[in-house]
């Protein structure tokens, strides 16, 4: 357990990295150095020594862990954004709408791994915010606008796959669309993220044996904004992607049951790949929002309502860590889940520049099998390939269309 100590000012007691309290109130005990720490003017500091542990920056070898952990994530995602954003906007046929969705995506992703892990290490690292004035508006409005634009943009994508199997043609994104809804994710991020830059600010104070610095944050606001944070960043995507994902697996279900009436098995296995893939990308949602959610629970609803509870230093540092490097990884393993899940993109990137210069991709051919066929035939109830029956994920969007038409 941590060390604790209090400090008594006149008619008040101040708990190690917490505000100052009443002496008969709850004493909470959590590391607080590491995130918020506000305390009156009128306490003249100098007079004091500092109430906690001096460390100044963590071990070295706390830094070679986080660091290890960090720079495979960070690399990792930056080729693979980087790579799909190449193959998209190199190969016209992948200009589509569905594609540019996850252009954007990528995008984000991006700039969050570049901006992100630097200003997160800085502030992590050291025991006072090193980053200034300048660096406490910014940070939190920059790490936030990012991540509100990224699951709002991750929203768009799911109501697109919606409106391509379950909704009309009429309601699918064309790319004018596309660029208004990119836009917007763009804009709506960021002005949502604006309380981070406003109720936030650098303060700094000088003890008798140490000149502290931090970023605070305004006390009476941003707990109630957190809460619409925890809203933005976990429960709406969430809720989103449960609505439209369950109408997507009942629409092919609808599709399953009419292909097998007919003997085609091909809707029977669009089903099976879509359902893994949404299973997936809805998987790992949940698994790199628990530690976030869970934090700012604990912290902002636990602590701003005088419960009194015990944690390990330790704990909260690892906890901490998690809730930051899940969301790096969520960026780095999305072109994985959005990229390689598709047979398109699976061809697209054996034919990247970029991956051609680090690995080399070899067609494996076996001689004694002639190469599949590509001629389909066409008869007037439906879609029949000839022998060798193809496998191909286009022909797939043919005759679900096909079939969605005569089932209307």
């Amino acid at each position: 357990m941590m060390r604790w100590c209090e400090v008594s000012y006149s008619c008040v007691t101040m708990k190690t990295g917490f505000s100052l309290q009443s002496a008969d109130a709850a004493l909470v005990r959590i590391p607080a150095p590491r995130f918020l720490w506000a305390m009156p003017v009128a306490i003249n500091t100098s007079l004091y020594a500092y109430p906690a542990e001096i460390w100044e920056q963590i071990p070295d070898k706390d830094i070679i862990i986080k660091l290890t952990i960090l720079i495979p994530i960070v690399l990792f995602g930056i080729l693979g954004n980087v790579v799909l954003l190449e193959i998209i906007f190199s190969n016209r046929s992948l200009r589509t709408a569905t594609h540019l969705l996850i252009a954007n995506l990528a995008l984000i992703d991006l700039v969050t791994l570049l901006l992100c892990p630097p200003m997160f290490l800085l502030h992590d690292i050291h025991q006072s915010y090193v980053l200034g004035s300048v660096g406490c508006k910014l940070e939190g409005f920059i790490e936030g606008g990012l991540l509100i634009t990224s699951v709002l943009a991750l929203c768009v994508v799911s109501y697109d796959r919606l409106a391509a199997i379950v909704l009309p043609s009429k309601a699918r994104l064309k790319n004018t669309s596309v660029a208004v809804a990119t836009g917007l994710c763009w804009v709506v991020g960021f002005a949502a993220a604006l309380p981070f830059a406003i109720y936030r600010n650098y303060r700094e104070r000088n003890w008798s044996n140490f000149h502290e610095t931090f970023c605070a944050e305004d006390r009476q606001v941003m707990p109630l904004y957190w809460d619409l944070i925890v809203v933005l960043l976990v429960w709406l995507p969430l809720g989103v992607m449960l609505v439209t994902y369950s109408a997507i697996l009942c629409k092919l279900d609808h599709y399953e049951r009419s292909a097998l009436n007919r003997e085609h098995p091909m809707v029977v296995r669009y089903k099976s790949r879509v359902a893994k893939t949404l299973f997936v990308v809805l998987m790992s949602f949940v698994v790199v929002r628990i530690p976030f959610t869970v934090m700012i629970m604990v912290y902002y609803k636990d602590v701003n309502d005088g419960n009194t509870f015990e944690v390990s230093e330790g704990f909260v540092m690892v906890w901490w860590f998690a809730k930051v490097a899940f969301i790096f990884l969520y960026s780095a393993v999305n072109p994985v889940i959005y990229g390689m899940t598709n047979r398109t993109f699976r061809k697209a990137f054996k034919s990247s520049r970029i991956l051609s210069m680090i690995c080399r991709f070899e067609e494996k051919q076996n001689p004694d099998k002639p190469p599949k066929g590509r001629i389909l035939t066409f008869s007037r109830k439906i879609l029949w390939p000839r022998e060798p029956c193809v496998d191909d994920q286009n022909n797939e969007e043919k005759f679900l269309n096909r079939v969605q038409g005569k089932s209307r």
